[in-house]
């Protein structure tokens, strides 16, 4: 079975930083009072030192629970997988990359990155002018797709559930910025 992981992330038409023409939407309160988004450079490929391909560095924002500390990413809910709880990352992971747009009554697919690397806990990439993203999650960049905006908006094709509502699916986000799509028995995808 496929290892596959839904995200969601604040809403960006490019996802290369944070421009009067782009600005992150939908990205909960700490990204409405600072205007500021960590996955604002998830499709923004970098050369990283030591490597031949390009590579894009993803961030989704793992919920506190005691709101100063970031939870970890249960890794191990990854396709049901048989990692340890020691184990930092899980390999050749689709992660599908999801946000709603401020037009939209619903969250749609933006991108994916295929066979990505998926981190347990944040790490940092530290730039030479000084600038520190943090990121769980990463892929080649000729691995990595961002649907074009015009695209998104078609819900016969891009459309994400979310439970928790009057009618709706019993799959699908909940209250958490990740939705493990590991339930083979609910036929989703």
């Amino acid at each position: 079975m496929r290892k596959i992981l839904f995200c969601n992330i604040a809403w960006m038409k490019n996802y290369r930083g944070i421009n009067e023409e782009d600005k992150p939407i939908n990205g909960g309160k700490w990204v409405e009072e600072n205007n500021k988004a960590h996955e604002e450079y998830n499709f923004d490929p970098i050369n990283i030192i030591g490597e031949d391909d390009m590579y894009c560095l993803g961030f989704v924002e793992t919920k506190s629970t005691n709101r100063k500390d970031s939870n970890q990413l249960h890794i191990e809910k990854i396709n049901n997988s048989n990692l340890i709880s020691s184990e930092e990352s899980v390999d050749d992971v689709l992660v599908i990359w999801c946000a709603k747009s401020d037009y939209s009554d619903f969250t749609s697919i933006v991108g994916w990155y295929n066979n990505a690397t998926v981190f347990r806990n944040y790490n940092t990439m530290k730039f030479e002018n000084g600038y520190e993203q943090y990121y769980n999650i990463y892929a080649k960049a000729k691995d990595c797709v961002l649907l074009p905006v015009n695209l998104r908006a078609r819900r016969t094709l891009w459309y994400v559930p979310r439970t928790g509502k009057k009618n709706s699916p019993s799959y699908g986000f909940g209250q958490s910025n990740v939705w493990f799509a590991n339930d083979s028995s609910k036929n989703i995808i």
